[in-house]
C-alpha cells in the first residue's frame, strides 16, 4: 500500500472517530424539549433522534463500537507507516504521533464542538448514526447478549425502567422533616409533572357556560363593549348558537375600526381540538400554530369549551393568571352561614370542597360540585331542589336554565 493511500485511511479514521465520539455526547446533550418541538413541526431528524433516545444503550453501543474500530484501525495504519519509514524506531514514533492525533482531533475537539451545537447537529447526524447501527447490528447483538450474561453472573438484575418513577413517588409520600427535604409545594408540582402527559383537554378546559363570546353579526362597537365588560382581549365568535364557534376575534384589531362596521372582516380562524387530546400534545401543536387559545369540540363537531395555553401550564405551575381567569377569589366560593352550614359556589372543585369542609362526597366522572349534583339528578335542578347524600343535605340556592350556580350544604 502506498503512502498516500495510508495517509488517506488515517485521515478517514480520524474523521470517523471524531464523528462517533462527538455524536455520542452531542445526542445525549441535545435538549429533548426542543427536539419534540422540531418533531411537531415535521422534522424527521428530530423524530428519529427521539425514537433512538428511547433506547440509549443501543445508541451508545453504536458510537462505542464505531469509535473503537476507528481508533484500532488508525493506530494500526500509523504504526505500519512509521515502521515502513523509520524501521525499528517506527513503533515509538507511532505512539508519539498517534496519541496526540487521537486525543485532539478524535476526542477533545469533536466533543467540544458537538456539545456546544448539540441541538442543531443532532437532527442532522442521527441518520448517519442509524446507518451505522444497522451496519454494526451483528456486533451490537453479541455485545448486548454478553453484557446481559455478565450482569447475571455478577449477581446483577435487570432494572425496571419505571423504578426511578416509583422511587420518586415513594419519596414524595415521605413527610418533609428537614430543610433539605422536598417541601409540600414542590411535591405537588412534581406530582403534576408526572400526571402532565396523562391529562386530557376536557380536564382543563373552560366549559361554554363560562365563556364570553360574541355572535358573528354584531358590530365592532358592540364587540369592544363586550371585551371591556369581560376584560377579555380574545372573544370566540359563534354562528347563531354558542356551540357553533366559527373563529376568534382579537379585539385589539378593532381599535381603529368603525364602530358600526361588522366584525366579519376581523374574525380569525379558530384552532379546534378534540376533548380527548392529551394536553402535552396540544401544547406542542399550539406553539406550532402560534396560538394561545383553542376551541374544544366533541365527536360531532360541536364546541364544548375553550382551553388556553395558561390552562395547560397551570397543570404544572399553579397561580398563573390570564384574561380568562375567574374573577372570584377563594374566600367568596365558601361562605359560612352557621354551624355546619355553608353557601358554596357550584363551580368549586369537589376535592377542594371536601377538604375544606371536612366532609365526604362520592367521586366520579366530574370535577366540580355542579358536576356531582347534575350526575346525581340527571337534569338541571331548579332553585330549592334538595339532594340527600348520607347525613349531608345539599340545597340548590341559585341556578339558571343551563347550570347550577350556588349550593347550600348542611350536615
Amino acid at each position: 500500500m502506498d503512502i498516500f493511500t495510508t495517509l488517506l485511511i488515517i485521515a478517514l479514521c480520524l474523521l470517523l472517530e471524531g464523528f462517533f465520539s462527538g455524536s455520542e455526547i452531542g445526542v445525549v446533550s441535545a435538549d429533548q424539549i426542543k427536539l419534540r418541538h422540531q418533531a411537531a413541526k415535521g422534522s424527521k431528524g428530530a423524530r428519529l433522534a427521539l425514537k433512538m433516545l428511547e433506547k440509549p444503550e443501543w445508541l451508545l453501543s453504536t458510537t462505542l463500537v464505531g469509535t473503537n474500530i476507528s481508533v484500532v484501525t488508525n493506530t494500526t495504519m500509523v504504526t505500519a507507516l512509521m515502521l515502513h519509514l523509520f524501521g525499528e524506531y517506527g513503533s515509538w514514533l507511532a505512539i508519539l504521533l498517534a496519541a496526540p492525533l487521537i486525543w485532539i482531533f478524535g476526542e477533545i475537539v469533536p466533543k467540544s464542538v458537538f456539545q456546544q451545537r448539540a441541538d442543531v447537529l443532532t437532527p442532522r447526524i442521527i441518520f448517519i448514526l442509524r446507518f451505522f447501527s444497522w451496519l454494526f447490528f451483528p456486533i451490537l447483538i453479541v455485545f448486548s447478549f454478553l453484557t446481559r450474561m455478565l450482569a447475571k453472573l455478577a449477581g446483577g438484575e435487570s432494572r425496571n425502567p419505571f423504578t426511578l418513577r416509583e422511587e420518586i413517588v415513594t419519596m414524595l409520600q415521605m413527610p418533609a422533616v428537614s430543610g433539605g427535604d422536598i417541601q409540600p409545594v414542590e411535591q405537588q408540582m412534581i406530582r403534576r409533572m408526572f400526571n402532565f402527559s396523562e391529562t386530557r383537554v376536557h380536564e382543563v378546559m373552560r366549559p361554554l357556560i363560562e365563556v364570553v363570546a360574541v355572535e358573528k353579526g354584531v358590530s365592532c362597537g358592540e364587540a369592544k363593549q363586550t371585551s371591556a365588560r369581560s376584560a377579555h382581549v380574545r372573544l370566540p365568535v359563534y354562528d347563531e348558537r354558542i356551540d357553533r364557534i366559527i373563529g376568534i376575534l382579537h379585539t385589539l384589531d378593532l381599535l381603529d375600526a368603525d364602530p358600526e362596521q361588522p366584525i366579519t372582516d376581523f374574525i380569525r380562524p379558530a384552532f379546534y381540538v378534540p376533548a380527548s387530546k392529551g394536553i402535552k400534545e396540544l401544547m406542542l401543536e399550539m406553539r406550532k400554530e402560534g396560538t394561545v387559545v383553542a376551541v374544544v369540540v366533541d365527536e360531532f363537531g360541536g364546541a364544548e369549551g375553550i382551553v388556553t395555553m395558561e390552562d395547560i401550564m397551570e397543570e404544572v405551575v399553579e397561580e398563573l393568571e390570564d384574561e380568562y381567569d375567574r374573577k372570584e377569589v377563594p374566600e367568596q366560593w365558601i361562605r359560612r352561614m352557621g354551624h355546619h352550614d355553608y353557601l358554596v359556589s357550584a363551580r368549586m372543585e369537589l376535592d377542594e370542597l371536601c377538604e375544606k369542609l371536612k366532609i365526604e362526597l362520592p367521586r366520579g366522572r366530574y370535577a366540580t360540585l355542579a358536576g356531582f349534583m347534575l350526575d346525581k339528578m340527571h337534569s338541571v335542578p331548579a332553585r330549592g331542589t334538595v339532594l340527600k347524600e348520607g347525613n349531608i343535605t345539599l340545597t340548590v340556592h341559585r341556578s339558571t336554565a343551563q347550570t347550577i350556580q350556588e349550593v347550600r350544604i348542611r350536615w
